[in-house]
């Protein structure tokens, strides 16, 4: 959980990488070793999942808002309305 958890904070402190997430995320999930269920989440951005697994909601949205993901889809996700 450590490595999802620097992952998701330096996404939302560091707008390059951020970048470089959004046009290939598999380099960085390498970089940062995320493996397993986290990297699936983190491929398909699913924010749920991620709450599911026991990662930090702030950081969670935080993340969600580097990588432009919309507010809306953001919080459909977390509340179930879509998948």
């Amino acid at each position: 959980m450590y490595k999802l958890h620097q992952l998701l904070w330096d996404i939302r402190k560091d707008p390059d990488l951020a970048l470089r997430f959004r046009k290939n995320p598999y380099p960085t999930l390498d970089a940062y070793g995320v493996t397993g269920e986290a990297r699936e989440a983190m491929l398909e951005l699913d924010f749920q999942k991620l709450h599911e697994i026991g990662a930090n909601p702030y950081l969670i949205y935080f993340c969600a808002i580097q990588l432009q993901v919309d507010r809306a889809d953001y919080y459909a996700q977390i509340r179930e309305e879509k998948n």
